[in-house]
């Protein structure tokens, strides 16, 4: 007699209510339609398929409480029930499956064996939650498993379809459902409970950036901005995400930048995917702000109130400058906002520029105007699109005592309504949450926040006010040959009037100088000829594009000076420069730019 391996139980046989349901499919065998065992090799003549057939035709004959074992064999391993050999384990097909032949047979036997002592009819799990567009498989095996019906008390909230030895439960949309099995007498119940996916992934958005070329802050603002502002989420959801690279992208181009998004919501399921955002350098051609609104009336502020409204037309610009010190006892909020109270979207186009609260008004001033300026040279700038009857926020500060708010930013609206609002306001402090106060430490706020629906204040009656400048540029000329006299550019003074016509804008804050000099060595001998910025009417700094390149002087304190630039002119020899400047809120103007000779004894020379 053979001794029996390690592990083999005697074989025996268990009266059932119902016969086990055994079935080959291809070269996989069920039973109770538990997949137990899949043939690799074949064995003599036998096709993998037509050995899973065989060994379903052995099976069928035994009752359902058949024990099984393994035994060791000259082929292999005998997976046995009664004594009886149900299949041989070569090596060949335990090493196609990436296991021993002892190990696989013992796998099977136990397959076998817990499928024949299956129930009548098994399904796991019978409690599902679900969220929308979800699918799960559900177990459903045992002796009446084949036979089993499929029915839904909801079917506009699931969906459920037969597979081999599962139910397939699709949610189509939020709510309770029961999905019924039926087999006979026998009848399973699956409990299915429905909800939304805070968000669905993956999401394709679009953003806007204009600029030769858009900057990798301005594109990467978009992207974030796009995700705040026009992300498909539930009701009340809440996301985060980080922009990990960007890049510049070239006018008339576009680029995706996939981001991962985190997503939940009450009584939703938190979600998260890719979320693909196509970036599109749209080449709008340049065009000169043809006002400056300036909002510094009152500069010191003592309490809420608003600071300055004006409506922005339907393809014209404005250039906007906000500069004010909260001189009150405590915090005030100041919010800029963009207000599109119509039935259709704006496109705004935005260059912004805005400082962190300082309590050095010229440091607020000359941070607000680096930003700026980097930016509108080359024209890069968001565009953001505001929806119907919704407001954006441009600038979002807390204002501590003796701290001053200050910005730059310019503002076109490209495509939408005939107007919409912009509007500069102190409030107190009310109750935020993180997203605002995260907006609130940031230069564009609305890649926080995005935009929200406008409330009674944003639709109360407002007056424009009266500073707006046009044409908020001066073109200055500048010639010096070296021995004659220096050459002198005053920024800051000649100020440009108001709309009314009633005020002139003292010290031309905010107005863009075009300055082109023209230096010419006549002399017979070389010289080192220096460009030098005076804070001659106090204390000040200067922001200066100088033939392309950004040169910004440190503070100045009054009649200080700070060389710019100096280059070297060979006898007969000329060059010309090209300046770009504008005097900064909270510097001290009238200032002077001088060209001359380099002073031997100047100290700050570089």
């Amino acid at each position: 007699m053979r001794l029996l391996a390690a592990g083999l139980i005697l074989a025996a046989s268990i009266a059932s209510a119902a016969a086990a349901s055994v079935r080959a499919d291809g070269s996989v065998l069920y039973v109770n339609e538990a997949p137990v065992l899949r043939f690799s090799t074949s064995a003599g003549s036998l096709s993998p398929e037509a050995r899973c057939v065989k060994a379903a035709a052995q099976l069928e004959s035994l009752a359902d409480g058949a024990h099984f074992g393994v035994r060791k064999s000259a082929e292999g391993f005998e997976v046995v029930a009664s004594g009886q050999t149900v299949v041989v384990v070569t090596q060949s097909e335990a090493k196609r499956q990436g296991a021993g032949a002892r190990a696989l047979a013992f796998q099977w036997s136990r397959n076998l064996e817990n499928a024949f002592r299956l129930p009548l009819l098994k399904v796991d799990p019978s409690d599902l939650r679900l969220a929308v567009d979800s699918a799960q498989t559900v177990t459903v095996v045992g002796s009446r498993a084949a036979a089993v019906s499929i029915s839904v008390d909801a079917p506009d909230v699931v969906k459920a379809t037969r597979q081999p030895g599962a139910v397939v439960v699709r949610a189509v949309a939020a709510g309770r459902a029961k999905v019924r099995l039926d087999s006979g007498s026998i009848s399973r119940t699956i409990e299915v409970s429905v909800r939304p996916s805070a968000a669905s992934f993956p999401q394709t958005i679009a953003a806007y950036v204009t600029g030769a070329p858009a900057t990798v802050p301005t594109v990467r603002g978009a992207v974030q901005s796009a995700i705040r502002m026009r992300l498909a989420t539930c009701d009340h959801a809440k996301w985060n995400f980080r922009v990990k690279k960007a890049h510049s992208i070239a006018a008339g181009s576009a680029s995706t930048f996939q981001v991962r998004v985190w997503a939940s919501a009450p009584d939703a399921f938190d979600s998260s995917g890719l979320v693909n955002v196509v970036v599109r350098n749209i080449a709008l051609p340049r065009q000169a702000e043809e006002t400056l609104w300036y909002s510094n009336d009152p500069e010191s502020v003592q309490g809420p109130g608003n600071l300055f409204s004006g409506e922005l037309a339907r393809g014209t610009s404005a250039r906007l400058l906000y500069h004010h010190v909260n001189v009150a006892t405590s915090p005030l909020y100041f919010r800029i906002q963009a207000i599109n109270d119509s039935d259709s979207a704006a496109k705004l186009m935005v260059i912004p520029g805005d400082s962190r609260p300082d309590r050095n008004p010229v440091r607020a001033g000359l941070t607000a105007a680096d930003q700026y300026v980097r930016n509108w040279i080359i024209g890069s700038g968001e565009i953001v699109i505001i929806p119907p009857r919704t407001t954006m926020p441009i600038s979002l500060r807390k204002l501590n005592p003796t701290e001053t708010l200050s910005g730059l930013c310019t503002l076109r609206l490209v495509e939408g309504p005939d107007t919409i609002q912009v509007r500069s306001d102190a409030w107190p402090p009310f109750p935020i949450d993180d997203r605002w106060k995260a907006a609130m430490q940031s230069s564009t706020p609305w890649r926080e926040v995005g935009t929200h629906p406008i409330n009674e204040y944003d639709r109360a009656p407002f007056e424009t006010s009266a500073h707006i400048y046009p044409n908020p540029f001066k073109d200055e000329q500048v010639n010096y040959s070296v021995g004659g006299r220096y050459g002198f550019v005053r920024i800051g003074g000649r100020p440009i009037t108001r709309q009314d016509q009633q005020a002139a804008l003292d010290g031309n804050f905010g107005v863009i100088y075009n300055i082109k000099a023209v230096v010419q060595n006549p002399t017979q001998e070389p010289t080192d000829v220096e460009v030098v910025f005076e804070a001659s009417a106090g204390y000040s700094g200067g922001l200066f594009v100088l033939n392309g390149r950004m040169v910004e002087t440190p503070l100045l304190a009054p009649k200080a000076e700070s060389r710019l630039t100096k280059f070297h002119l060979t006898p007969g020899s000329s060059t010309t420069l090209d300046i770009m400047t504008l005097p900064l809120s909270g510097g001290s103007y009238p200032a002077t730019l001088t060209i001359r000779p380099v002073q031997a004894a100047y100290s700050g020379s570089q």
